[in-house]
């Protein structure tokens, strides 16, 4: 079965950057891409819908503009949804990294444009005040990875809509959709267990840069 799901080709849709007018503006186009995607029969009516992203570094321009966000929170509202936007706080505590506590992230995401008011539903950091409040859950299938740790919020989400940008990585290169669930939704522990952070022979200090 999995075999199956793995071999089924993928859609890839192209746009133009340009518009003529509103109705082919990049928030349009995002809604489009929604619908042409059938992320509508991921929503019943009520359902609590997670709008996964990352919302950007302090002082940094490199993350999906709002607008494309609210586009989405709009059509996820008008499907009887009730959305929220979220992401969740990073793994290390350190005083320089601005999504290292719920406080650091929320005042990070209004600077870069993400707030109540311009998204139009609640801005939840899924794994609470400091990054621990989390749901384990086995990995059965897994073979170093056992089971992980999920931030609450995302984990109690009815559906969840993945919105993902362009993002380099020092170390993996690229951070795509994968990273954004994988990584994007781990609580702080979560991120350290799946960075393999007390694996004596995988565990990420034993990596050579």
């Amino acid at each position: 079965m999995l075999y199956d799901v793995v071999k089924m080709p993928s859609k890839v849709y192209f746009m133009h950057a340009r518009a003529m007018n509103f109705e082919t503006s990049l928030a349009a186009k995002a809604v489009w891409l929604f619908e042409q995607g059938g992320l509508e029969q991921c929503i019943e009516k009520g359902d609590t819908v997670a709008v996964k992203l990352h919302m950007g570094e302090y002082f940094n321009t490199s993350y999906l503009r709002p607008v494309l966000v609210r586009a989405i929170v709009d059509k996820i509202k008008s499907l009887g949804g009730k959305p929220f936007v979220t992401d969740t706080t990073t793994l290390p505590y350190h005083e320089y990294v601005n999504r290292v506590t719920a406080k650091d992230y929320l005042h990070t995401a209004a600077m870069n444009g993400f707030a109540p008011q311009t998204m139009g539903c609640p801005i939840i950091i899924a794994d609470g005040a400091i990054g621990t409040d989390d749901v384990r859950i086995d990995l059965p299938e897994g073979f170093i990875l056992l089971e992980q740790y999920i931030a609450r919020e995302i984990a109690d989400a009815d559906a969840m809509i993945v919105l993902t940008h362009f993002k380099g990585h020092p170390i993996a290169t690229i951070g795509g959709s994968i990273k954004n669930i994988g990584v994007g939704c781990a609580s702080k522990r979560g991120k350290y267990n799946l960075h393999l952070g007390g694996h004596p022979k995988y565990g990420l200090q034993n990596s050579i840069f």
